[in-house]
């Protein structure tokens, strides 16, 4: 006799609501030049996929010389700047290779912040006399307005305050970095290792999406941001960078990753997107790594020392950014040029990257960005980007592309099919029962509201994975509505 939790399949059996995802290509670590040892030493000492840990590298990196230099393209020049997308599970280890990666950002901060109590101190002081100095000469009753303004030309400006001591913000709107880049650094990323809060916040609602997905492709451009609000005028910023990476959960990227306007606007062919193969099952090794922990060590250092570089900045601006580009070398731009080639016959009716052309579009530049991070983060004053690095950065590139292709075959999925899907998940790990009722489903699942979790269940009854019963003992309680789930026979 059956248990009636072991309900065995119909002879057809349920059948998938998605599309089964091809595995990962493996990440070309060697690809990454200077970084790989970082990279590998990050995989080793957190048995976290290489992809994962190579991605957190490459946004460290990127945040550390994106306000050096710009990269030069087959079309101008461009930031020195990379988005990144990682999707990972939970349990993953994504908090700590990021915590890794981003060490010597992390140092470079608290350095930033010693400072400025000592700057902020100083210069509140002056701005009180400067101030006073200022108020009495505007009430002085024996000097007429012509000598006032002399007195207050020879005062000078008022002192400005010192920029705020942060370079990375981790839960951020994209309205609250804009509405404070007057007082904050010129170079700036946004990193979250819980990426999924942004994406499903404030930021990302239905009344926001749009300015947000404008705001961040502007910022990848390097493009200028303007903020225009009914309550405190109209402010344009130019010469700021920003380089961002987010990691997040399979359910927060699906959302991400199927959002019409995300892919309308081009904002997702901006980022470098991947889906490492999980490591969750089969880190064994407990021990410490020496040679991890020295690799760890020194990109921490070696980040922090490019951080503390002064910046090229306009003349009277300290946080508006004028980089000199990095030229390519011609061996490089003909590597470039070629790669370019191959991808847009690759973006043409049956080719490989025919249902990624926006990403596809800008392949070439992302590889030409990923060459300039390589290379000024091996030396910031290189005269120009070699063949060599630009085989590697182009190697990387299309790592991304293929990424971006394979991904893109289930991102977009209709909204009732992927409530089914997770109505599924939590039928088959969370609820232990043979029978689930929409009402309870509703109080107890991925739903709070009945009637989404009734026809989330009904569509699972449409693949097989339920079947609808004449009344059941569902909670302890009989049901008139009520579902036979149809788990599988080990």
């Amino acid at each position: 006799m059956n248990r009636p939790d072991m309900t065995p399949f119909e002879p057809e059996g349920p059948t998938p609501l998605l599309r089964e995802m091809p595995e990962a290509a493996p990440f070309p670590v060697d690809a990454l030049g200077v970084l790989a040892p970082a990279t590998m030493g990050i995989a080793s000492a957190t048995e976290a996929p290489v992809a994962m840990c190579a991605a957190s590298i490459l946004a460290a990196a990127s945040l550390a010389v994106q306000g050096l230099r710009d990269a030069q393209t087959l079309n101008g020049s461009a930031p020195a700047s990379l988005f990144l997308l990682t999707v990972a599970e939970s349990g993953e280890r994504k908090s700590t290779a990021d915590r890794l990666a981003m060490k010597g950002v992390r140092d470079y901060e608290a350095e930033l912040r010693m400072n400025y109590d000592l700057e902020h101190s100083l210069w509140r002081d002056g701005h009180e006399l400067w101030k006073s100095a200022r108020n009495k000469i505007i009430s002085n009753r024996k000097a007429d307005n012509a000598s006032k303004r002399v007195d207050l030309e020879a005062l000078g400006p008022e002192p400005q305050a010192p920029l705020k001591p942060y370079i990375v913000a981790s839960a951020p709107t994209i309205e609250g970095i804009v509405k404070h880049l007057p007082e904050l650094q010129a170079s700036l990323g946004i990193m979250s290792e819980e990426g999924g809060a942004m994406i499903g916040g404030h930021s990302m609602k239905a009344e926001n999406r749009l300015a947000t997905c404008a705001s961040l492709s502007a910022m990848w451009d390097g493009s200028r941001i303007d903020r225009w609000r009914a309550g405190d005028g109209v402010e344009a910023y130019t010469g700021r960078r920003f380089s961002v990476h987010l990691l997040v959960q399979p359910i927060a990227a699906q959302e991400l990753l199927s959002d019409p306007m995300a892919n309308g606007q081009g904002l997702l062919a901006r980022f470098l997107t991947c889906r490492p193969v999980s490591h969750i099952g089969s880190r064994v090794r407990m021990e410490q790594d020496a040679v991890a922990e020295t690799q760890i060590a020194r990109f921490a250092a070696r980040t922090k020392a490019l951080l503390s570089r002064d910046l090229p900045t306009v003349d009277g601006r300290r946080n508006e950014l004028e980089p000199p580009i990095l030229p390519l070398s011609i061996e490089a731009r003909d590597v470039l040029m070629r790669f370019a080639r191959e991808v847009e016959r690759a973006q043409a009716a049956s080719g490989v990257f025919e249902d990624v052309r926006a990403f596809a579009s800008k392949t070439a530049e992302h590889a030409a960005r990923l060459a300039a991070v390589l290379t000024i983060y091996a030396n910031p004053d290189a005269p120009e980007v070699s063949g060599k690095t630009m085989a590697g950065a182009i190697e990387i590139a299309t790592f991304y592309a293929n990424e971006a292709a394979r991904l893109a075959d289930t991102a977009i999925v209709p909204p009732e099919v992927a409530d089914a899907e997770r109505m599924r998940r939590w039928l088959l790990q969370s609820w232990s029962e043979p029978f689930i009722s929409a009402g309870v489903a509703a109080q107890r699942g991925p739903f709070k509201v009945t009637d989404r979790a009734r026809k989330a269940l009904q569509r699972l009854e449409t693949y097989g994975w339920v079947k609808e019963e004449n009344g059941a003992q569902v909670a302890g309680k009989a049901r008139k509505e009520a579902w036979r789930i149809m788990r599988q026979v080990e």
